[in-house]
């Protein structure tokens, strides 16, 4: 299964007007460095070493105009196939390369999706290097689907591919196992750095939103509606920091105000410039309302989960950063916060519910309901407070 293309040959770089360029093998042209060209010319050396898709297969920044489709976009690469009977090419695979980064999510997904189904592609996929969603169009179903990897050219013609294996996801592990193994995750979705007695209740609630036994009850509740729990996706997202953030999230769909938006829990670990060598916890809620794709609140395990015995409780200071302002005013955020959800305001601090560790949380149950519903809210309210700030500033 292709995990990335961060592997993949670059061509031969070369200098015109003082700025590095790569020769590209399709185009025979030069062409600037960027990092979403990186990405392009990474996937075009997959293609023709690892796919054996020959040169002339492969168009690359091609209107789709081309393939008589009424629109000016482009598609970064399309692989074609002759039809030796109409004498014809044909489109066999579109594929959109993204910046290292950049957010993928079902936006991006149905977009790619639809330029496939417009052209009749059999195939398509769609990358930012890290994460990468190759699609097959199953006659038998009527749809896309998502697939391992692309097959070789050949088979690529022929219509194969290999299915997804499907992952049997082991048993949740019992309290007594969280308790006895808290760095479960550490390494990969937690920090090294974080405390065995922070840990214990992270991996209970990474675990909670991982599985899929319980769901997160539809209905409404005191600032928005859920109208879904999505269950989980893969996915990345940016921070503030210019941070990205990358793996399984529990996704719900949410409407505020109106809006119908995907609000995502995920936990990572990560460091700060300041200091890299420690390796810290965090608990992100994601939006992607359409129009930005990002961490609403990123919520430091370690400085903001205070744990008493089996209580464990989940604050937050209320530092907010702003695109490229900087910083916003805790005392704005508050005050907007007392306006519309003044439950969670506590003096200087923001409290966000409290959890007894004393058994396996499931999404379902009063406690658990309440956290989600504060950290939801709360992190609605963040971006609210962020639209106004640059609302201000125009």
């Amino acid at each position: 299964m292709i995990s990335d293309f961060s592997k993949e040959k670059l061509p031969p770089i070369y200098k015109r007007n003082g700025k590095d360029c790569y020769l590209d093998p399709i185009r025979e042209k030069l062409i600037q460095i960027t990092p979403e060209e990186t990405i392009r010319q990474q996937v075009i050396s997959y293609l023709l070493d690892k796919l054996e898709i020959p040169h002339t297969m492969i168009r690359v920044e091609e209107r789709l105009s081309h393939y008589g489709i009424n629109t000016k976009d482009r598609a970064d690469i399309i692989v074609d196939r002759y039809s030796e009977e109409e004498q014809a090419y044909y489109p066999l695979a579109i594929i959109e390369c993204k910046a290292p980064g950049v957010y993928i999510g079902e936006k991006q997904e149905n977009q790619i999706i639809s330029y496939a189904d417009r052209l009749g592609c059999d195939y398509c996929l769609l990358t930012n290097g890290t994460y990468v969603f190759p699609f097959f169009y199953d006659d038998k179903v009527g749809h896309y689907v998502e697939i391992e990897d692309f097959p070789k050219y050949l088979q690529m013609v022929k219509k194969e591919y290999v299915e997804i294996p499907q992952i049997v996801p082991r048993p949740r592990l019992t309290l007594r196992e969280v308790q006895e193994h808290p760095d479960a995750y550490v390494g990969t979705d937690m920090g090294e750095s974080t405390p065995v007695n922070i840990l214990i209740p992270a991996v209970n609630l990474w675990e909670c939103l991982l599985y899929p036994d319980h769901k997160f009850p539809a209905k409404e509740y005191r600032l928005f509606r859920l109208v879904e729990d999505y269950g989980v996706r893969i996915l990345s997202y940016g921070n503030a920091a210019g941070g990205a953030f990358g793996g399984a999230y529990r996704s719900f769909i949410v409407n505020y105000k109106g809006n119908d938006e995907f609000v995502s829990f995920g936990i990572s670990s990560y460091a700060t410039w300041a200091h890299r060598d420690v390796i810290k916890t965090a608990l992100n809620i994601a939006i992607d309302d359409n129009e930005k794709s990002h961490h609403a609140l990123q919520l430091s395990l370690d400085d903001n989960l205070i744990v008493e015995g089996d209580k464990c409780t989940f604050t937050h200071s209320g530092r907010i950063g702003i695109s490229n302002i900087g910083s916003g005013r805790i005392s704005e955020l508050r005050d907007l916060c007392l306006k519309e959800y003044p439950g969670i305001v506590d003096g200087k601090k923001f409290n966000l519910g409290t959890l007894t560790c004393d058994h396996l949380w499931n999404l379902d149950e009063p406690d658990v309901m309440e956290l989600l519903e504060n950290l939801i809210s709360y992190a609605l309210i963040r971006d609210e407070y962020r639209a106004q700030v640059l609302k201000e500033k125009k």
